[in-house]
């Protein structure tokens, strides 16, 4: 069963998402488009489909939305790119930030 999240920039210690929230970018485009593109297309056997957010919403992409499989190798490349963008990764499913830090 696929499931759905996102990779975020949360520095709060926050265990869920406000109402209320805001994301901010993630990086600079060019940046987050070659890590995501390079992730991927190293891993091209997982269960995975990122997806960045659109130039018309943000200049700078401020959400990567993640669907697929949450088995051991995905979650080793969904660390990968959160530790680089020293982002987190929120569970829509939990509806929690998932502790990357225990893969």
């Amino acid at each position: 069963m696929s499931s759905i999240g996102l990779i975020i920039v949360e520095k709060r210690e926050l265990k869920e998402l406000p109402q209320n929230w805001v994301p901010i970018p993630l990086g600079p485009r060019p940046l987050v488009q070659n890590l995501v593109e390079k992730s991927l297309s190293q891993n091209e056997h997982l269960a995975l489909e990122m997806s960045i957010e659109g130039e018309e919403e943000s200049a700078d992409p401020r959400t990567i939305s993640v669907s697929g499989v949450w088995g051991v190798e995905e979650m080793l490349v969904i660390k990968s790119i959160c530790s680089q963008l020293g982002a987190r990764f929120y569970d829509a499913e939990s509806g929690e930030f998932l502790d990357l830090n225990t893969i």
